[in-house]
């Protein structure tokens, strides 16, 4: 987890979002390789989704899939880039706790790193499923319903 002022979190919070990757990864039998979060502001999320998406906006997470040799040789599935405080306003927006939020859009990047989408209604629904189940692990509550 790359955090640097002022994106600091606590030592809790590591280690959740770390153990909430870890379990999604070991579900999908893909525990031997890395996921990179880094968290952001708003600035550096606008040019990495200009520069990817062609979108020149502000969002609250992207996954960037790792090169099949990223895959390989340095054991990395990709990396996970969460705008900090897009986050913060839309949980607040939400009525949601920060870091309940910021542990959903955690699993959403990991799972899309995972080849999930959300697309269509099919694979949005089977996306959120997932979602849901590892929140669930850590007693937060679906974030679809609230």
């Amino acid at each position: 987890i790359i955090s640097e002022p002022p994106f600091r979190l606590s030592k809790s919070m590591t280690t959740n979002l770390c153990l909430l990757a870890n379990n999604i990864l070991k579900d999908h039998q893909k525990n031997d390789l890395l996921v990179n979060l880094k968290l952001i502001a708003s600035e550096e999320m606008i040019a990495l989704n200009k520069g990817f998406r062609k979108k020149a906006t502000d969002t609250n997470v992207l996954s960037f899939p790792a090169a099949p040799e990223a895959v390989t040789h340095a054991k990395e599935l990709g990396d996970i880039a969460l705008c900090m405080p897009f986050l913060e306003s839309e949980a607040q927006a939400l009525n949601r706790a920060k870091d309940d939020h910021m542990m959903h859009l955690t699993a959403h990047g990991v799972l899309h790193l995972l080849g999930f989408d959300h697309i269509n209604e099919n694979d949005a629904n089977l996306m959120e499923s997932h979602e849901i189940r590892y929140l669930k692990q850590f007693n937060i509550a679906n974030p679809y319903l609230l």
